[in-house]
């Protein structure tokens, strides 16, 4: 059989804020209003930036894979659907700066031969498929796995197939603070046996089949500055009631958002179809088609200088009107200011063309509901500790924030 390829969405393919030493590689007059697509990001500057109030860029926790366990630091991603670590058999520099799954020291780790065969186990002597993925822009290889995975300490496990790396490149790898990462999506490419909702969730009665995810509204970087909790969601990180808005295609997180606005004005920009919005908790960004990107650029207001006062941007969903202020879409240095938003290629007819990213989900606490198919929405409260025990019948991870 053939090894199977995927081109596959994680946040490592998602565009980043611009950096200072990329930014620094350009010479631009002085008063100047310019945008650069660099990397995705759209940067309006006259220097260097400045990084003293930057918002952190991504965000990861742990997961505990194997018997005994094995912990990983990963990334919680809601737009893929498995779990992908680095092998003990790669020998890659950018492998081995990471933690690694290593097979022989679990006692419940099967070595699973082919995608279509997802519960057989094979021997070291037997023929077996090569997972290749493209990650970050670098192809990387892979074969597959089975063993136990939980989350929070063992309070939530189940058993589920992932992928193990046997080859990485030194660039970017070798750079990523995190190991590895844990796919949220309700979906799988191979097979349900590779999605780790479905083992996490999959037996829980329906009011238990939820996970919600907050991030510290203020964009804080280290420890504690967000919560993925498995099992329910906490009121005390909410500021409002929850709006809840039907998946819009099933298998995945996304939603219809029926128009965009600008300073609360209808775009006019998502047609009378309305446009699917993805609720992404692996996306540093905003994202949208360019010609989309290039009428906010026009409409909301923001100048060379960063001065004055930019619309507020919003979006219409089920219902609802869900806006940022202009500090919660731009990020401001010493120098000048940049907006929090990259450019979208949509893939196919189900596909995106709006990515609700970190500058969102900073502004909105998102309770993703598994079994009932819905997604929710509140304010996020400010100044709320993401440290607190876990409600009875939940499991809480902290995340770290850090600045890519």
């Amino acid at each position: 059989r053939l090894g199977s390829t995927l081109a596959f969405r994680l946040l490592f393919r998602k565009p980043k804020l611009i950096t200072a030493a990329a930014m620094m590689a350009f010479s631009l007059m002085p008063g100047l209003l310019t945008l650069l697509l660099l990397g995705g990001a759209l940067a309006l500057r006259t220097a260097r930036h400045d990084h003293s109030a930057s918002v952190a860029t991504q965000y990861f926790g742990v997961v505990q894979v194997g018997r005994p366990p094995q912990e990983f630091r990963v990334v919680f991603d809601s737009s893929s659907g498995q779990l992908i670590l680095p092998s003990s058999k790669c020998s890659d520099a950018a492998c081995e700066a990471h933690r690694r799954f290593i097979s022989e020291k679990s006692t419940s780790a099967k070595q699973i031969g082919w995608a279509d065969d997802p519960t057989t186990a094979v021997s070291d002597t037997e023929d077996r498929d090569t997972k290749t993925l493209s990650l970050f822009g670098s192809d990387v290889s892979g074969e597959f796995v089975r063993d136990r995975i939980c989350i929070g300490g063992g309070q939530f496990c189940g058993i589920a197939d992932f992928v193990v790396l046997t080859e990485e490149s030194e660039q970017p790898f070798s750079e990523l603070a995190f190991d590895g990462v844990l796919g949220l999506a309700t979906n799988s490419p191979d097979s349900v046996e590779f999605n780790v909702l479905h083992a996490l969730l999959g037996a829980k009665v329906p009011d238990a089949s939820v996970f919600s995810f907050y991030l510290d509204p203020s964009g804080a970087t280290g420890s504690a500055a967000g919560e993925l909790l498995l099992g329910g969601y906490r009121h005390e990180h909410m500021a409002s009631e929850l709006h809840w808005a039907p998946v819009a295609v099933n298998g995945t997180w996304q939603v219809l958002v029926q128009d965009l606005t600008i300073n609360g004005k209808p775009a006019g920009l998502c047609g009378k179809t309305g446009c699917l919005a993805a609720v992404d908790t692996g996306a540093s960004l905003l994202m949208a088609p360019g010609n989309v990107l290039a009428t906010f650029v026009a409409r909301l207001g923001v100048n060379d200088e960063c001065s004055g006062s930019p619309s507020p941007l919003g979006f219409l969903i089920a219902g609802q009107h869900m806006q940022l202020a202009s500090d919660e879409y731009i990020e401001r240095g010493s120098d000048g200011c940049r907006l929090m938003m990259a450019s979208l290629t949509q893939a196919g007819k189900d596909s995106a063309s709006i990515v609700l990213g970190y500058p969102f989900l900073r502004k909105y606490y998102t309770v993703f509901d598994y079994k009932r198919n819905k997604v929710g929405f509140a304010n996020a409260a400010s100044g709320v500790s993401a440290e607190k025990p876990a409600p009875a019948g939940t499991v809480a991870v902290p995340l770290t924030g850090l600045r890519a």
